[in-house]
């Protein structure tokens, strides 16, 4: 099974290796990738910029409405293609927290026609497991007045579905047809706002791609839904309850969220991991897996043509139901500081967030700036400030868009103290700053330049990248509805000012906006808390 990612954020990348999935930012420091060499006989390729580029990406929607871009690139003879699904784990509900996770999974698992020697005979042991997993909650739903003998009797009857269920599974057949075939970078990820699959394959092995990947999404079985719900259990367990790091930012995430589904926290909550089934994750599959919901797209060798056509023949089953609504529910406006302090005997840590607008606010773009100019590098000015010249940190970083940016989100700042300095000392500082850069030192119009052309040259890292461009292609057409918003991104940074960053920073960076949350070790004074007015 392949090594799950949580969502990267557009233009994102992980934050801190501690964080493991936990944090992502925007934008990525992305090396300019080299082009392959051209294939003898090959055509050479065109591309010459960002314009050139657009200019050479197609385009064709199925009757069905399920989106394709293409970019033909024959300098290599492989393709990588992004299919991304339009819903993540904030189009879950209390209840089901974790499902858009469950998805990612069960699509590993196969169809009626891989994963499995006889479905006919298959299926009715599947829904005898589903049926035994009702009795377990029918009893478990009375509490305490639960019967231990009929809990424990609905328990071996669900252990033993189970385990009759598996008898004709063939184990990772999705996969290991793939590998068999090539393949490369196999992998999905679950997001707050989106959910990704990818990787990569030689060029003449297209239309088996078509062909898998139109019978998996269309037709997914749930196949060992139980077992795998336990394995995104042990996920969580590992990444949150037993990592300090990952404590903190669960209850950052539901501190600074009191409302919107940001706050359930990605991952799932531990009540629901156990209680979900599959007939509720099947209902999920069928409300946000439809064509409208979903985009592809695909860059390297192929022709459109070809693309076009194994597209009609296998992504055409998919549902053509309408693309269901996002949640209703929104973040009222914060009023008064949020603060969560974890005493741990743990590196100490100190994360900030700020409640900013969605992605597809004009003013997002500014923040975007900021999380660079603030926390991006060595240039920064936390990174001066905090890390160079006082040395009471080792490491700082801004980034704007989280834990999503489909909606409206945090700008967060997540530093790590140098050893023996008090995180309440570390966090007044980085108000320190940030006061400074908004009174008596602003950016200066060098540092706004040279943040455009580090932009621009990640974008052409990213363009030159056949991964990395179907990513960016699929998100763009995701979060903003065309995939051209990729290539203005370009644009709306050139059209950037100081003031621009300025106007941003004062409108959002306010004691009474922000949420703090901070790992102390229990000697740490944590009365006082740092207060940037």
């Amino acid at each position: 099974m392949p090594n799950r990612v949580q969502w990267p954020g557009l233009r994102g990348i992980a934050v801190w290796g501690l964080v493991a999935g936990l944090l992502a930012l925007a934008p990525a420091a992305r090396a300019a990738a080299k082009p392959a060499p051209a294939r003898p006989g090959a055509p050479a390729p065109v591309r010459t910029g960002l314009e050139a580029i657009e200019k050479q990406v197609k385009e064709f929607t199925l009757a069905n409405g399920f989106k394709m871009i293409v970019l033909e690139r024959h300098d290599a003879p492989i393709f990588s293609f992004v299919t991304m699904v339009n819903a993540g784990s904030a189009n879950e509900n209390t209840g089901t927290t974790g499902l858009a996770h469950m998805m990612e999974h069960m699509a590993f698992k196969g169809t009626p026609t891989v994963g499995t020697s006889d479905y006919s005979k298959e299926k009715p042991l599947m829904d005898a497991v589903e049926s035994a997993w009702q009795g377990v909650l029918a009893e478990r739903r009375k509490g305490y007045r639960a019967d231990s003998t009929r809990m424990a009797a609905a328990q071996a009857a669900f252990k033993d579905a189970q385990e009759a269920s598996f008898k004709y599974v063939v184990s990772n057949e999705f996969s290991k047809i793939l590998e068999r075939n090539g393949v490369q970078g196999m992998n999905a990820y679950t997001a707050d706002d989106v959910t990704a699959y990818h990787y990569s394959l030689p060029s003449n092995r297209l239309e088996l791609w078509a062909m898998l990947e139109g019978d998996r999404m269309a037709n997914p079985t749930f196949r060992e839904f139980y077992k795998e719900r336990d394995v995104v259990y042990e996920e969580r367990r590992m990444r949150t309850e037993s990592s300090p790091i990952g404590r903190l930012i669960d209850e950052f995430i539901h501190a600074a969220f009191v409302a919107h589904p940001y706050g359930f926290g990605g991952i799932g909550h531990p009540s629901d991991l156990k209680t979900f089934s599959a007939a509720q994750g099947a209902d999920f599959y069928k409300k946000y897996y439809v064509a409208k919901n979903m985009a592809c797209a695909i860059v390297g060798d192929v022709k459109f043509e070809d693309v076009q056509k194994y597209a009609q023949q296998n992504y055409s089953v998919l549902s053509d139901a309408p693309v269901p609504p996002g949640p209703d529910t929104q973040e009222p406006p914060q009023s008064a500081e949020r603060r969560v302090i974890l005493e741990d005997p743990a590196q100490p840590i100190v994360v900030i967030g700020w409640h900013i607008p969605a992605v597809t606010d004009p003013s997002f773009t500014a923040y975007e700036a900021l999380g660079s100019l603030l926390g991006g590098g060595s240039y920064s000015r936390l990174n001066k400030v905090l890390v160079k010249e006082k040395k009471i940190a080792v490491q700082a970083q801004a980034f704007p868009g989280f834990p999503g940016n489909k909606y409206p989100s945090l700008f967060g700042i997540l530093v790590v103290p140098a050893a023996g300095q008090d995180p309440l000392a570390v966090e007044k500082a980085v108000y320190d700053v940030i006061d400074e850069v908004m009174t008596s030192k602003p950016f200066t119009q060098e540092e706004l330049d040279g943040y455009k052309v580090r932009t621009r040259a990640q974008m052409v890292g990213s363009a030159e990248s056949r991964e990395d461009l179907a990513s960016e292609l699929a998100q763009a057409q995701t979060l903003f509805g065309d995939w051209r918003e990729f290539f203005r991104q370009a644009e709306r940074v050139q059209g950037l000012t100081v003031q621009d960053l300025t106007d941003a920073m004062k409108r959002t960076m306010v004691k009474s906006n922000r949420t703090v949350g901070l790992i102390v070790n229990a000697k740490t004074e944590t009365a006082s808390g740092g207060g940037q007015k």
